[in-house]
């Protein structure tokens, strides 16, 4: 099971870098980098490192994603 979860979030990540990298609208590039960042936090909670998925969301999903949202709406 965990290998099936494995590559089911490793498939939405890499999914997502590419609309991260191909999107024209810089909102939805962000969204999408939002996305890449969740989904890598999961794969570091299933290879049993729980403080990294964790520091994942807050520092980069969660605070640094918020400030570029920041400067892009202004």
């Amino acid at each position: 099971m965990d290998a099936i979860l494995f590559y089911v979030f490793a498939a939405i990540a890499v999914a997502s870098a590419i609309v991260v990298i191909g999107q024209r609208n810089p909102m939805y590039s962000a969204f999408a980098l939002i996305v890449t960042l969740c989904s890598m936090s999961v794969i570091f909670a299933l290879l049993g490192s729980p403080f990294i998925a964790v520091l994942q969301v807050i520092v980069y999903a969660g605070a640094i994603m918020v400030l570029f949202l920041f400067v892009l709406m202004l």
